[in-house]
């Protein structure tokens, strides 16, 4: 895999930055995944109580370093809420291992991904145009998000959806998706996701009034104007709110330069919090003073498994399964009815190794 381009431009970092689906991953990584597998042999976790998005992320919108405001978007509530209690659920990471026995270390193996992602939130919080910016720390980037964006419970209940359309649907034989699945599905795809995200131009979008939201989805995909399904390989954007005032942006538009910078305009600004309250599963976070936000009830729709099929074989009635995410309030299948001949199993299969 290489850089995505459609003109040529300079390589701003001086090396290739991929790490081959994790073949020849940079030290950084080496290090703190090294790490990850050490906690992986340990059977002594305690913790039930799993973050799916750390404290050290949510702290930023914190306005006594203790709470911080939460919108139900489930329940219409608007309150604040300690940031031990913010985007948590008792044993979400909990698996059980080969010999049956259920365990929480999956929760000790990510909390070594979040110590990693708490250095990496200092560092780009308090970058400043012209401060450099070092290869290895963009790679680790590259894997940090790929853990944050798929190890909510949002990305968890949409593979259980495309799980079971593939099962009703497509007539796969396929095991129900469980929470052990579910975090080796996660650990699996880290280092194919990460080198995705690798390819892209690293931006920083700032935001003087500090309006910026986030939610428990922190980082989403842009939607094109086509309205086609949110894709990594399609998306324009990857976002990821840092802090009310700035917002990590991962682009399609390569320059020949580490980090682009921008300041964003109202109107952009207006964008980026519609996409973060359209891309919550059931929380959104912002300061208190901010006095823009939906009331909660009016927020029933949210990403959905989205199933479309393109003809490829009109005369054998064989198409090709696109698997994504769209808005609604249930899985939105657009394929024949009834179904068609696939054009194979690996072809559906191909398009599911994520959520969106």
């Amino acid at each position: 895999m290489g850089w995505k381009v459609t003109k040529r431009v300079a390589n701003p970092w001086g090396q290739v930055p991929v790490s081959g689906g994790g073949q020849a991953v940079n030290p950084r990584v080496h290090e703190y995944m090294g790490k990850v597998a050490a906690a992986a042999e340990r059977r002594d976790c305690l913790s039930r109580r799993h973050h799916y998005v750390p404290k050290a992320y949510l702290k930023a919108w914190s306005f006594d370093g203790k709470r911080v405001r939460v919108l139900d978007t489930v329940k219409g509530l608007d309150r604040p809420l300690g940031l031990r209690d913010t985007c948590v659920r008792e044993d979400f990471y909990r698996v059980t291992d080969p010999q049956g026995a259920p365990h929480n270390q999956a929760e000790a193996m990510l909390s070594v991904i979040d110590d990693e992602s708490a250095r990496l939130l200092r560092l780009l919080r308090s970058w400043k145009p012209g401060d450099d910016l070092a290869f290895d720390d963009f790679m680790s980037l590259a894997v940090v998000l790929a853990f944050q964006r798929n190890r909510t419970p949002q990305c968890k209940r949409l593979l259980e959806a495309q799980d079971t359309w593939m099962r009703v649907r497509a007539l796969q034989e396929l095991p129900t998706l469980t929470t052990s699945g579910f975090v080796a599905s996660l650990f699996r795809s880290a280092y194919g996701a990460a080198d995705e995200h690798s390819t892209r131009q690293l931006e920083l979008w700032d935001d003087p009034q500090a309006r910026l939201i986030t939610s428990d989805q922190p980082v989403i995909l842009s939607t094109e104007a086509s309205g086609s399904p949110p894709s990594t390989l399609t998306s324009r954007y990857l976002w990821w709110p840092l802090s009310p005032s700035r917002m990590l942006v991962l682009s399609q538009d390569l320059q020949p330069h580490k980090v682009v910078h921008r300041v964003l305009p109202r109107r952009e600004v207006d964008r980026l919090r519609a996409a973060v309250i359209r891309n919550a599963e059931a929380v959104v976070i912002a300061l208190p003073r901010d006095t823009d936000l939906p009331t909660g009830r009016s927020l029933r729709r949210r990403p959905q498994l989205s199933v479309a099929c393109t003809p490829i074989d009109p005369r054998a009635h064989k198409c090709r399964i696109e698997l994504g995410s769209a808005y609604g309030a249930k899985t939105i299948d657009r394929v024949c009815q009834p179904l068609c001949a696939l054009a194979s199993a690996e072809d559906v299969l191909s398009a599911s190794t994520g959520p969106t």
